[in-house]
């Protein structure tokens, strides 16, 4: 008797939970996620997961156990998700229990993995920890594809860009130029990542001209929290100088010693990005 029938033994009363209610997975994410999944792709009753529209199911020979409830979560794991990533699957049993199934890719195609509360996670044993490989090879060449493609786009967002043609603050911080001018700017304060990043919302570039110089303004803020986590900056390329204002929770803050009327040239920008005219 495997690991799984003891799963399937002790969920038997809740072994045909129905998919009523179900959210679903949309027609794009079941052509890319849903059919077989098993530990042996070549053995007609190796344990396997079957993905399809409303509902998950667990089998090993003709024991079972219905996930329904299903739904698909892309941003499962936030801002910051593991390389292989692809997707998490999410039910329930019988609404009371949760179940996972994390899809990732690696260099031979898409595989699942299950998790789920403790109840399932005692359940399952050592299939707990095991990679159920999907069956469809299109489907795996495509998701080989689709993460070497991510890969290559994670890559050139990194990539330095040449001095003086930033579009944007995401790609001010890959000038080779400004970047050291801009951490000895921030000196300690560069070791906080939405600062040290600029990888939150912001708007493009743009030039101004104050006393007699040329400077690039930029404006960003922290991720989910622009209204109390913010920042401008002046950066002088032909001079390699940055000055900058910054508010992190309510505390107003220069940094790169800006000169008295420069200050007062960053309050104007910020009162006009983030303070909504004050």
């Amino acid at each position: 008797m495997s690991k799984l029938s003891g799963f399937l033994l002790a969920m038997l009363g809740l072994a045909l939970a129905g998919a009523a209610g179900a959210q679903g997975l949309r027609p794009d994410a079941l052509a890319m996620f849903g059919g077989r999944y098993a530990l042996d792709c070549a053995k007609a009753d190796s344990p396997r997961v079957l993905v399809e529209a409303q509902q998950m199911r667990i089998e090993q020979g003709n024991q079972r156990i219905t996930v329904g409830t299903l739904d698909s979560a892309f941003s499962y794991f936030g801002q910051n998700p593991p390389p292989d990533f692809r997707v998490a699957l999410l039910g329930q049993v019988k609404g009371r229990h949760e179940v996972i199934a994390l899809v990732n890719a690696d260099g031979k195609g898409q595989y699942l993995s299950l998790d789920g509360d403790r109840t399932v996670m005692a359940n399952l044993g050592a299939l707990g920890q095991a990679k159920f490989r999907h069956c469809n090879e299109a489907a795996n060449r495509q998701a080989v594809a689709d993460q070497q493609a991510a890969k290559q786009a994670e890559a050139a967002a990194r990539a330095p860009v040449a001095p003086g043609t930033a579009k944007h603050p995401s790609e001010l911080i890959r000038d080779p130029r400004f970047k050291p001018a801009y951490r000895r700017a921030l000196g300690p304060l560069s070791r906080t990542p939405w600062l040290g990043e600029m990888n939150g919302p912001a708007p493009d570039l743009r030039q101004q001209r104050i006393g007699g110089v040329d400077y690039t303004v930029a404006a960003f803020c922290q991720p989910h929290d622009c209204g109390d986590n913010n920042a401008v900056l002046l950066y002088d390329a032909a001079q390699g100088r940055v000055f900058g204002l910054l508010q992190q929770k309510g505390r107003m803050q220069g940094f790169g010693s800006p000169p008295g009327p420069l200050l007062a040239e960053l309050n104007a920008i910020w009162r006009k990005e983030w303070g909504q005219g004050r």
